[in-house]
Formats: structure tokens, C-alpha cells, sequence
């Protein structure tokens, strides 16, 4: 399993958090599932148990995560990051990828205590910021972020390059 956290649960029933390991992926999958489930569109997930433990395997990894696990073992809240580097800013800092919490370990401070197990990770690689993206639709993480202390990037607008598109370019 991952490396236990410098978290303490407030009691035995409460989640404890852990860096993710490959095998942790079906779980972490199933989790932004429900993500896109509660976004509106299950069809925005693509990604699948075996590429994901291949990115969290990787020498050097694609991504990292810490997760939430319950007293009886099951993984009730993920924070997946990548380490990214920002000219705007002079520094590393992460990217948020997914943060999620089920429903029944809401109301918990667990999504707070889950980036914060990340951000301490960032800043032992030299992090300065987190940078996130939240759809549109959920204005419920836009609240959420708020109140911790994210500012809202009126200025920037998110591009993607998707499927053909990028292999056209990759290709010219």
C-alpha cells in the first residue's frame, strides 16, 4: 500500500489518507466516474484502470495521487495532481486534475485534508501554487474552492486539443 500520511483521523471510523499506489487505480477510476456522474456527463471520463496504475507507476510518474480510506479499506476520496511549471509565476506547482469525495464522507473537511496532503507533497518538491479547473456546472467545488482561498482566473480561458486534432499536429 502507499505511504501512510502525517494525517490523524479524529477517530478509528474516520478516513485515513495515503499516497496511491497502481493498484489503487479501479477504485480511483471508479471515483471520477462518479465525478462525471456528478458533473452530468458520464461520457466525460475516459480514463481506465490499467492506464491509469500505468501512469502512477511510470519511473518518472504522469500523475500522483493521495486517497482517503476508510476504516474498512475502502478508498473514499482521491486528490490526482500533477506537478507542472509555470512561467507566470517563476515556479512548480500542481495541477489538479480530479478531487472528488463520495457522498457519505462529505461534510468531513476530507476534500480540504486531501489537498493539503498534496499541496505538502508540491511544496516538498519545490510547489509554490495549485492551479485547478472546474466545469462550469459545478458550482458546488466553485464554492468549495472559494472558501479555501482560490482566486478565480477571470483573465485565462481553458483550450483543449483532443484525439485527431492533436494527431494531426503531432503528425505536421
Amino acid at each position: 500500500r502507499g505511504r501512510h500520511l502525517t494525517y490523524s483521523p479524529p477517530s478509528a471510523n474516520a478516513p485515513s489518507l495515503r499516497d496511491a499506489v497502481a493498484d489503487d487505480s479501479p477504485a480511483i477510476v471508479a471515483l471520477v466516474r462518479a465525478l462525471a456522474a456528478h458533473i452530468g456527463d458520464v461520457s466525460l471520463a475516459k480514463v481506465t484502470p490499467e492506464g491509469l496504475a500505468a501512469a502512477l507507476a511510470a519511473p518518472d510518474p504522469l500523475c500522483r495521487a493521495v486517497v482517503a480510506e476508510s476504516a474498512k479499506g475502502d478508498i473514499v476520496g482521491v486528490c490526482l495532481y500533477s506537478v507542472i511549471f509555470s512561467t507566470w509565476v517563476g515556479a512548480p506547482g500542481l495541477f489538479v486534475i480530479d478531487l472528488y469525495v463520495k457522498n457519505e464522507a462529505r461534510k468531513s473537511q476530507l476534500g480540504r485534508l486531501l489537498l493539503t496532503a498534496a499541496a505538502r507533497e508540491g511544496r516538498v518538491r519545490g510547489c509554490r501554487f495549485i492551479r485547478l479547473d472546474v466545469d462550469a456546472r459545478n458550482r458546488l467545488a466553485e464554492g468549495f474552492y472559494l472558501r479555501l482561498g482560490f482566486q478565480k482566473l477571470d483573465g485565462d480561458s481553458s483550450f483543449l486539443l483532443k484525439a485527431d486534432a492533436f494527431d494531426a499536429l503531432a503528425g505536421a
